[in-house]
């Protein structure tokens, strides 16, 4: 049983408190009177201040934002999406041989373009594909080539070279539309070609045939660096 000797609260800020219970107890008991006690004196309980969710806190902390500078930045940076579009052509599992057993990794090969004279090939490696796609785009985009365009098609024919890759890109009349296939393909649709004629010979790589298409592609030389080379105008050299 327990005893409590009473004191007047007025007078005294404190209470004694005699239980016969457990220590742990007892101390949580005596704190609870001790808060009682000073309520009754008159005194104000300190209570910590609680950032809840309620409609008075929510008032105050927008008033205060608003006093301090205003409500909280809405404004997020819009991610502009990119003009190129990218393509995947191939992605390969690489087991490189190395002290203590294989490291493997992945290459892959990336193909963007605008569709608007530029066109890029490039190489990631890594040991997940997600970042060796990442490597790829940087790198096709460090080697982003211009492609001298007449109309629709190109203005001569050219052969491109690239390791045991031969590609050949010939012009065609409008509405041909582009007769290629595989990866020369996927280069000449990125690079804004609509009609043009090709023809793949040697090694079918992919990265090859990409390589050599690229290569194929600044080989081109337009009416006006032809002409300078001859010491004509263009209107010369077409109307001769």
């Amino acid at each position: 049983m327990s005893e409590e000797k009473n004191i007047d609260p007025v007078e005294n800020s404190e209470v004694e408190v005699v239980v016969d219970v457990d220590d742990s107890k007892a101390e949580q008991l005596a704190s609870e009177v001790a808060v009682v006690a000073d309520i009754d004196a008159g005194a104000k309980p300190k209570f910590k201040k609680f950032a809840g969710n309620n409609n008075s806190g929510a008032s105050n902390n927008g008033k205060r934002r608003e006093g301090s500078g205003g409500p909280r930045r809405q404004k997020r940076t819009e991610v502009t999406e990119s003009e190129y579009t990218e393509k995947v052509v191939q992605v390969r599992r690489v087991t490189k041989v190395v002290k203590g057993g294989k490291k493997l990794s992945f290459r892959v090969v990336v193909i963007i373009g605008n569709e608007k004279g530029k066109v890029g090939v490039g190489v990631g490696k890594a040991s997940e594909v997600l970042n060796a796609i990442k490597k790829a785009l940087v790198d096709a985009r460090k080697n982003l080539v211009d492609v001298p365009m007449v109309g629709s098609t190109i203005s001569h024919r050219v052969h491109g070279f690239a390791g045991g890759s031969e590609v050949m890109l010939k012009p065609a009349s409008d509405g041909t539309g582009i007769i290629a296939g595989g990866t020369a393909r996927i280069v000449l649709e990125l690079s804004g070609l609509g009609d043009i004629l090709s023809k793949s010979m040697g090694s079918k790589s992919p990265l090859n045939v990409a390589r050599a298409t690229i290569n194929a592609i600044q080989s081109i030389r337009s009416f006006r660096e032809v002409a300078k080379m001859r010491n004509l105008t263009v209107k010369q050299m077409l109307f001769a």
